[in-house]
């Protein structure tokens, strides 16, 4: 085989071909695509950082939202706890009254009994003698009803 000089300057025009090329196609190609993947990590950096944010706000906003609940359920549960006491007192304030109330009218009403009974024992028993001396006539000596007798009647019928 025989090396003349078209293969040396094919192979001389080949490895210049080579350069032009590298310099004229490859080189900004490849910088393309080296400022593609550099945009596109910190893209995807900022989408990581953006996303741990967002997962930090929502665990502050369930965290607050949680304490919030619980603030509300104690205030909520105060309140009905001092309903409670207040409904207590009111009631048992109410109970003493109508204690007193229904012991003064049941104090009140023996007292009218009393009286009704007393005045009602003089009437019957005049009454009763009246009536007997009539029946029996003037001259016929009985004895008279006793307040007592009229007591112990009106008080098994009462």
């Amino acid at each position: 085989m025989e090396i003349n000089g078209t293969i040396i300057i094919s192979a001389i025009s080949f490895i210049v071909f080579i350069f032009i090329m590298n310099s004229l196609l490859y080189a900004p190609i490849l910088k393309i695509v080296q400022q593609r993947n550099e945009y596109i990590n910190a893209n995807k950096d900022a989408a990581e950082s953006n996303k741990n944010k967002a997962d930090g706000l929502l665990t502050d906003k369930n965290k607050k939202i949680s304490e919030h609940h619980k603030k509300s359920r104690d205030i909520v549960a105060a309140k009905v706890e001092t309903l409670k006491e207040e409904k207590s007192k009111l009631l048992g304030r109410t109970k003493s009254e109508m204690s007193e109330y229904i012991n003064g009218k049941k104090n009140s009403l023996a007292a009218e009994k009393e009286n009704t009974v007393n005045n009602l024992t003089f009437n019957v028993s005049d009454i009763a003698n009246n009536i007997t001396t009539k029946l029996v006539g003037f001259g016929v000596a009985f004895e008279p009803l006793s307040e007592d007798e009229v007591k112990e009647v009106i008080r098994k019928n009462a």
